[in-house]
């Protein structure tokens, strides 16, 4: 369990990596903003779909460690 949370550890750090990214490109996007613009909407898209996986990464770093019988 220890190694998969190493794991769930590096990617939320390589999200946030992306999800900075992300944002600071949004923050540069040209005004005005059609709401149809596609890149934007894309943009828009993925970071939404990467903040939903981050929190969940989140909740199971938090989540206390699953009941093992004792061997």
């Amino acid at each position: 369990m220890d190694e998969l949370r190493i794991l769930s550890s590096r990617l939320q750090r390589e999200l946030q990596s992306r999800i900075d990214e992300l944002n600071a490109e949004i923050s540069r996007y040209p005004g005005p903003i059609a709401r149809c613009d596609a890149q934007l909407g894309g943009l828009l898209e993925e970071r939404a779909r990467l903040l939903r996986l981050a929190d969940a990464l989140r909740e199971f770093e938090t989540s206390p460690e699953p009941f093992r019988e004792p061997a």
